[in-house]
């Protein structure tokens, strides 16, 4: 069973940025790093034979194992006959036997098997997964962030990838990079916190699951009870629906609590339910109490000029009821908001004049100077050029230079002589 959310295109004019940077990360740390695991388990496995301890250990690996395992007769046959290189491996990296033999009173006191071990150790927790890994049991703090950065094998890396590609894009728009980068993180340590508060064992965990699992989270967190487009696979079935986002969180949860109830795999369904929970709650709480400030726009799927149009809409009420100190203010905020758009300063430039309010107007013009030719700018020069000869204001040297320079450039000869001589007279 598969539902993903289909709520949003995805947009290169926005491009999600730190997503692909981490996966860039996860990628060059697999490729780059993890790639020459093979050799250090080769190298730990051929200490481990040299210091001939597969004689001494082998016995009481197999009991213990076939004792936690509840294996059958068949089973236990089995892993008795596996070739001394792939049994060494899998006793080697039994962290759970590890700690049962340290306990043993003849381990103890036996320097050269102490020794001997401490080699080959040594050796295999130079594997990434051993040196990096979280492991619950043996809590440590580089472990709850370097182990999301990590992965098993190229399928899970690309499984990893593909999920956090498709639930990034849309939050990180959403949220901003840097909340979005801080919420990821976070919903990774989340992750391996609540398994090692449930399940404190000795197996080394890798992947971004966990984090990617949070980003789930803050997708419904982030959409609340708004209905949105959702793609499903049922076996033969596929296609479309629309629900509220709220709606689909227990379906996602249900699926992980089934699996760690009845599952047999090694999926790490702790972690994915850590860091869903987790991820819920830091953008759904804080929405609900107005302290989470998102991009409304690109939820609610707004054309990008949207913004600027109620703004502009917002200026012509307020200047309409004459409240034109309010309208002012509004309009020095939005010169820095939506610069060099023709119908605001169109707005702006007669309340500036009309009010004397130099710092108004000096930030119309300088907008207005700086447009590329258009008929809108042009019609502006035009304006300026009539208002030149009744407005002192406007008479000021830099002013008609700047005049000048436009007019000369849209071609326009004889406002251009009046600004010239204009000019000419200050000087």
């Amino acid at each position: 069973m598969l539902i993903l959310p289909a709520e949003h295109p995805l947009d290169w004019k926005k491009p999600p940025l730190v997503t692909l940077l981490l996966i860039l990360l996860n990628v060059l740390v697999y490729f780059g790093y993890q790639g020459g695991d093979r050799q250090r388990l080769e190298q730990a496995v051929h200490l481990y034979l040299d210091g001939g301890l597969l004689e001494r250990e082998r016995q009481m690996f197999l009991e213990q194992f076939t004792s936690r395992r509840n294996l059958d007769l068949d089973q236990r046959q089995a892993l008795a006959s596996l070739p001394r290189q792939q049994l060494t491996a899998l006793l080697l990296t039994d962290l759970q036997f590890e700690q049962h033999l340290h306990r043993k009173p003849a381990y103890q006191a036996d320097t050269a098997w102490q020794q001997a071990r401490q080699r080959a150790e040594a050796a295999r927790d130079r594997i990434s997964i051993y040196r990096f890994g979280f492991i619950p049991a043996q809590f440590n703090l580089p472990g709850l962030f370097a182990a999301m950065f990590l992965h098993g094998d190229f399928v899970h890396l690309a499984s990893n990838m593909l999920f956090l590609f498709l639930f990034g894009f849309a939050l990180e728009i959403a949220l901003g990079r840097w909340r979005y980068l801080a919420l990821y993180l976070l919903g990774g340590v989340a992750a391996h916190l609540l398994w090692w508060a449930l399940d404190p064992a000795w197996i080394a965990g890798v992947g971004a699951s966990g984090a990617v699992s949070g980003l789930m989270g803050m997708y419904l967190g982030l959409y609340g009870l708004r209905r949105i487009n959702f793609f499903y696979w049922l076996g033969p079935l596929f296609g479309y629906f629309r629900a509220p986002a709220l709606w689909i969180l227990p379906v996602w949860m249900g699926k992980e609590l089934y699996g760690l109830l009845f599952a047999e795999d090694q999926v790490n369904y702790y972690a994915h339910l850590g860091g869903m929970g987790f991820g819920f709650l830091a953008v759904w709480l804080p929405r609900r109490l107005g302290r989470l400030q998102v991009d409304e726009g690109y939820l609610h799927k707004e054309a990008p000029e949207a913004p600027f149009r109620r703004a502009l809409q917002a200026l012509d009420q307020t200047i309409g009821r004459f409240a034109l100190e309010q309208a002012a203010s509004r309009g020095l905020d939005m010169l820095q908001r939506y610069p060099g758009r023709s119908e605001l300063l169109e707005r702006l430039y007669p309340l500036a004049l009309s009010r004397q309010d130099r710092p108004l107007l000096a930030a119309v013009l300088s907008q207005l100077f700086a447009l590329p030719p258009s008929a809108a700018s042009l019609a502006l020069l035009g304006r300026l050029a009539a208002d030149s000869a009744r407005q002192p204001l406007l008479q000021h040297p830099a002013v008609q230079h700047q005049l000048l320079r436009g007019l000369l450039r849209a071609g326009q000869a004889q406002p251009a002589l009046e600004a010239w001589r204009r000019l000419a007279q200050s000087e």
